[in-house]
């Protein structure tokens, strides 16, 4: 009796205690919302005819992420729901279905299948996803008609999406263009970063609304935005204004969009800004900064930037002159090679063929080291030219020739030659007349071939060509009938297109004429010399001297206007005009300055030593005062063996020697400014 009263009370005080924690249902979800997933199912399950309860126990148990989760369940329980027409649950199994979760495997067809049946609910947010996948499913004429209405009741998203859809659908027409500028353009505005980018890319890349104005525009809106394909853009957009007009505006933003890429780590701005602080490359207001240009260069080799093992490369090899740091720059170059980049495989091969490369750790290489290397390097320049670079077809083409680096096959060569002029070459057809004009190795002489491919060089607007044609017609040689007004007419097109040599030329034949015209000789000299012609300068001093040409102003002599011209040249380092300026001086007793300059004449080359022979002529006195100062004079004024001498370019050297004996990369020559050679 006291027994079951007992467990009467205990029953009671149980019912009083569940009681006051809530029914199943308050259970159900309290422990769903606190992350409690085994009570949360224990209370839902137990609420079989709470539809609440029953649509968190299948949320809970669809969720592959939580340990307890009974999938199969979930699903069931979730489609039963979805059947009595619970939008959350036909929601829910729209959006398993479209991404797979855990074992329920993706199946786009049950996910549109779903997303129809919620179309009623005209939830904005699944309707755009029901739009996204069917146009992914190429099912997008069911979809068009939601996406309108969404756009006509002012939403942004379905904006967008419409917009973009007309401009990614297969074959878009110019009304699907006008219709996604029409659309995008509020969703740009709404500061969007995705819109604006595709407006950009519609007035960049459509011809028929191109509008380069529009395009920067909405690029850089884009850009600001943090699309980085937008930024990216806007840095091919500003290289282009730069290359187009080089101005300090274009400069500072090229560099500005140099720097915005590079901080968003794109390794090719990361390449350039290296470049730039290292060279001045884009313009000499930046102020080199060596530390600051490896640092962004390396940070381009990290992320396996080809251009960057390329330029590192060629900064170990211009700036350390140690076996150390010749080694990695070959590694480098090997690698970028191997990765495609062109320029790497080229210069590679040329520094291993010349034997100026080398991976091995050993300074002291056996034969069969340095022949493995000249075996690379032919790999590597075969590389490059089978790739398409013409310069490593010229290269490889005259070495072949030339037999001067180990492997000689003539006939190769020249195959390898005509590939280059397929490729663009204007190099290689003035190449090819010189062997088939002189015959090299067991290729034969055949002026009648070595004069068409000559034709073949000037037609593609060689230069060298047309001054070795413009030869051949003065003197009428190898087949070539003479004609002297051809020949002329060759110059002149070669001057017009900055030929020095060629203005030169023409600047003699109205100089040696029967009666000379000054006055168009003097024209021909003045464009050769300010092209860079050293020679030119020295013949207007010559003139100048002789009285041919009238000073430029009446208080000047003829001396003076010959000595300016003189000093234009010995600038250049062209010992003969340094010659002359020696011997006005020693004409003027300036015996000083007269042995100075032709000090540096000899420095420079000249072959006589006209110094020691002024020296004779002097008193020992005399020869003491003359002779001080000398050697600081030359630092600045001679040549030296970095800074040489320039010579006059003779047209009958050899174009197959000069080719396969190049400095490696000597397309690519890059300048700081503090006096130093930069990247060859």
């Amino acid at each position: 009796m006291k027994s079951g009263f007992c467990l009467s009370i205990l029953a009671a005080a149980v019912a009083t205690m569940l009681s006051g924690c809530g029914s199943n249902a308050e259970l159900c979800q309290k422990n769903f919302q606190a992350g409690n997933y085994g009570d949360a199912l224990k209370y839902c399950s137990a609420d079989t005819k709470n539809q609440e309860s029953r649509y968190t126990e299948a949320l809970i148990n669809i969720d592959a992420m939580i340990p307890l989760s009974d999938q199969t369940r979930g699903l069931a329980v979730m489609s039963e729901l979805a059947a009595s027409g619970d939008h959350r649950a036909i929601l829910k199994l729209a959006r398993v279905y479209s991404r797979g979760a855990g074992s329920i495997g993706q199946d786009p067809d049950k996910a549109l299948e779903y997303y129809r049946q919620d179309v009623a609910h005209w939830d904005p947010e699944s309707l755009l996803e029901y739009a996204a996948l069917a146009i992914g499913r190429n099912r997008a004429s069911e979809v068009l008609p939601v996406l309108e209405e969404l756009v006509t009741a002012g939403n942004n998203a379905a904006r967008k999406q419409l917009g973009m859809y007309f401009v990614m659908k297969k074959n878009p027409t110019e009304q699907d263009y006008l219709r996604a500028i029409d659309l995008l353009k509020p969703v740009a505005e709404e500061g969007d970063a995705e819109a604006p980018y595709t407006l950009g890319w519609i007035y960049r890349f459509q011809e028929f609304v191109r509008d380069p104005v529009l395009a920067e525009k909405y690029f850089c809106m884009a850009a600001e935005k943090g699309n980085h394909l937008a930024a990216d853009m806007m840095l091919t957009i500003s290289r282009e204004k730069y290359q187009e007009n080089n101005t300090p505006e274009t400069r500072a933003n090229f560099r500005k969009w140099i720097r915005i890429n590079a901080d968003y780590g794109a390794h090719n701005a990361e390449n350039l800004m290296g470049l730039d602080y290292l060279t001045g490359f884009i313009g000499n207001d930046i102020e080199i900064n060596e530390e600051e240009g490896l640092k962004w260069l390396i940070r381009s080799v990290d992320g396996e930037n080809v251009n960057g093992m390329y330029y590192l490369a060629k900064y170990y090899l211009h700036r350390y002159q140690t076996p150390e740091y010749f080694r990695k720059a070959a590694i480098l170059l090997r690698e970028a090679a191997l990765r495609g980049q062109n320029d790497a495989s080229r210069d590679l091969g040329e520094y291993l063929v010349q034997g100026r490369l080398s991976f091995s750790e050993n300074e002291a290489e056996s034969q069969e080291t340095r022949e493995e290397n000249r075996r690379l390097g032919y790999y590597f320049l075969d590389k490059a030219s089978q790739a398409g670079d013409y310069k490593a077809s010229e290269r490889l083409g005259a070495l072949l020739i030339s037999g001067k680096y180990g492997v000689s096959e003539p006939e190769e060569g020249v195959k390898i030659l005509e590939l280059a002029m397929r490729q663009g070459s204007r190099v290689a057809p003035c190449i090819l007349y010189e062997v088939y004009r002189d015959g090299m190795g067991s290729i034969a002489q055949n002026h009648r071939k070595a004069v068409s491919y000559l034709y073949t060089a000037v037609e593609a607007g060689n230069t060298e060509a047309a001054l070795y044609l413009a030869t051949l017609k003065e003197n009428g040689r190898m087949g070539v009938a003479r004609d002297t007004n051809a020949a002329l007419n060759l110059l002149r097109d070669a001057c017009k297109v900055n030929e020095p040599r060629a203005c030169y030329r023409l600047g003699e034949h109205y100089l040696r004429a029967r009666e000379p015209d000054y006055a168009k000789a003097y024209d021909y000299f003045t464009r050769a010399a300010s092209r860079g012609m050293p020679e030119a300068y020295n013949t207007l001093g010559n003139l100048s001297y002789e009285g041919k040409l009238a000073p430029d102003s009446e208080n000047q002599s003829n001396i003076q206007a010959a000595m300016k011209y003189y000093a234009q040249a010995a600038e250049k380092k062209y010992p003969e005009a340094m010659e002359n300026m020696a011997r006005l001086y020693e004409d003027g007793r300036m015996f000083r300055e007269a042995y100075r300059w032709y000090m540096a004449a000899e420095s420079c080359g000249a072959r006589n030593s006209r110094g020691e022979s002024l020296l004779q002529k002097l008193s020992s006195d005399e020869r003491d005062g003359v002779q001080d100062g000398v050697q600081e004079f030359l630092k600045t004024n001679g040549c030296t063996a970095e800074t040489g001498s320039t010579d006059k370019v003779n047209e009958v050297s050899s174009l197959v020697s000069r080719t396969a004996d190049a400095a490696p990369g000597s397309e690519v020559r890059l300048y700081d400014r503090k006096g130093n050679k930069g990247f060859k």
